[in-house]
């Protein structure tokens, strides 16, 4: 009498064990590169948001608005409101980002060099770091570059933050240096 019961042998399972381990490790560098440009993304959308909470909270409130940006590791964003009745920017701020939330790993760039502020009039425009009292001579924030280092090159996807004024021709803006115009993605 044959008395054989159902089920795997050994070989069949370390067969098995084998092609998993295999299409993990071929897989593994493409996630690795999707979860560093999906923190790009976030880190690039989350930096367009508070420069447009910056300007809409101007534009709504009638009176100045600036968007911080602290370009470090540890650092975020933030927006702070004019003051009228203590004649300066709110000490605490409107809302906040910090870079730990969704993009720990980007590398974030603010132009030009060492800028790191722009303030938004009552009607939205761009206005001098400082205003409405003393400008206080610091460039204002026109792009924010954000990348990711351990994205390996050829699948990095870098996304630039342009800002400007309301109105014009030209609008702030999520961007993609490698997408050329006449597309809306482009950044020219």
């Amino acid at each position: 009498m044959n008395t054989r019961t159902s089920g795997f042998t050994l070989i069949e399972l370390m067969i098995a064990l084998a092609i998993f381990a295999i299409l993990v490790l071929l897989a593994g560098p493409l996630y690795a590169d999707f979860m560093g440009n999906t923190q790009i993304r976030s880190a690039a959308e989350n930096s367009l948001a508070g420069v447009r909470l910056a300007q809409t909270n101007a534009v709504q409130n009638n009176r100045p608005a600036k968007f911080v940006i602290d370009p470090t590791a540890a650092g975020g964003w933030a927006v702070y409101p004019y003051n009228d009745e203590l004649a300066s920017y709110a000490l605490v701020a409107v809302q906040t980002y910090s870079w730990n939330e969704g993009a720990p790993k980007t590398s974030v760039t603010p132009l030009p060099p060492g800028a790191t502020t722009v303030t938004f009039d009552g009607l939205g425009r761009v206005a001098a770091n400082g205003y409405p009292l003393v400008p206080d001579g610091t460039a204002s924030l026109t792009e924010v570059d954000v990348t990711n280092i351990n994205v390996s090159v050829g699948s990095r996807r870098n996304l630039h933050v342009q800002i400007s004024a309301l109105g014009g021709t030209t609008a702030t803006k999520l961007c993609d240096p490698l997408v050329l115009a006449p597309d809306p993605r482009s950044c020219s």
